[in-house]
């Protein structure tokens, strides 16, 4: 399955960049995101992986179960950064591979955010595509709140 949802933000894109080159920002942006970490054997760049967990609710307190790790396999400001599915555990059970892209264009007011989602949902799984098909209205929430951020900087 292939999402993907576009944004303006009225920013320079070298801007954009580097909030979203930070990956510590992503909380600040991402509804299902409470906190992240990095592998502190990983550096900076192609290669460098981190895990984000879940944002936790009242009735649910274990954000492990919303684990998703992720490893940066392509990073070029040019054609965008992509970010590979690692895990198979915790929110990732329902992927059988996964992998985001975020891309910014130079466009006259300011910077085009696209950001992409390719999965594959496991066999055991396949009942709730249409539910991560409507979910691409979640991905540009989530956009809508990094443009909030850049613009307000």
């Amino acid at each position: 399955m292939h999402l993907e949802t576009r944004i303006l933000v009225r920013r320079k894109p070298e801007d954009v960049w580097s909030y979203l080159g930070e990956y510590s920002n992503v909380p600040a942006w991402d509804r299902g995101v409470g906190s992240v970490r990095h592998n502190p054997d990983t550096a900076t760049g192609v290669g460098f992986e981190f895990s984000t967990f879940k944002t936790e609710s009242a009735s649910d307190s274990n954000a492990e179960r919303g684990k998703m790790s992720y490893r940066i396999t392509e990073a070029d400001a040019v054609n965008g950064y992509t970010f590979q599915l690692t895990n198979s555990d915790g929110n990732a059970r329902y992927f059988k591979g996964a992998k985001w892209s975020f891309k910014v264009d130079k466009v006259p007011e300011g910077a085009l955010v696209t950001c992409a989602v390719l999965f594959k949902l496991r066999l055991k799984y396949i009942f709730l595509a249409p539910v991560f098909f409507l979910m691409r209205g979640a991905i540009h929430h989530d956009l809508e709140s990094l443009k909030r951020i850049l613009e307000h900087a």
